[in-house]
């Protein structure tokens, strides 16, 4: 949905970005959940999985619940995963409204200013 919008035209590239970004992060928060679960070490907490998919990687943690078979079993897991990817959904939809337009280009700014940050920092050095 987020890449079919994106090459419609309809979805900023940094936008884009961020999901995939955090999806790549959480995809790896999965994998490595799910090594520590197999070897009976110290895993993720739940809530930091879900938090990580609230904030855009949800797509990432769907992959990784598939390839890894993690947290697959877990219904109530499952049904809190799910609220994320509907609450993140829901406010995506929200910031293409009328009025959440202005948060979104002030989000997209900001992150837009990180770079130009980052990219100056490299010029000096």
């Amino acid at each position: 949905m987020i890449i079919t919008a994106y090459f419609i035209g309809e979805f900023h590239h940094q936008l884009l970005l961020w999901y995939l970004c955090t999806s790549v992060i959480t995809f790896l928060a999965y994998a490595f959940d799910k090594s520590k679960a197999q070897r009976g070490l110290w895993r993720i907490k739940e809530r930091t999985l879900h938090l990580l998919s609230l904030i855009g990687g949800w797509p990432g943690a769907r992959i990784g619940q598939q390839v890894f078979r993690h947290k697959c079993q877990k219904r109530m897991f499952n049904f809190i995963f799910l609220g994320t990817v509907v609450i993140n959904l829901s406010i995506l939809i929200w910031l293409y409204s009328s009025i959440g337009i202005t948060y979104l280009e002030l989000f997209l700014g900001s992150l837009t200013d990180d770079v130009k940050f980052i990219e100056n920092l490299q010029s000096i050095g």
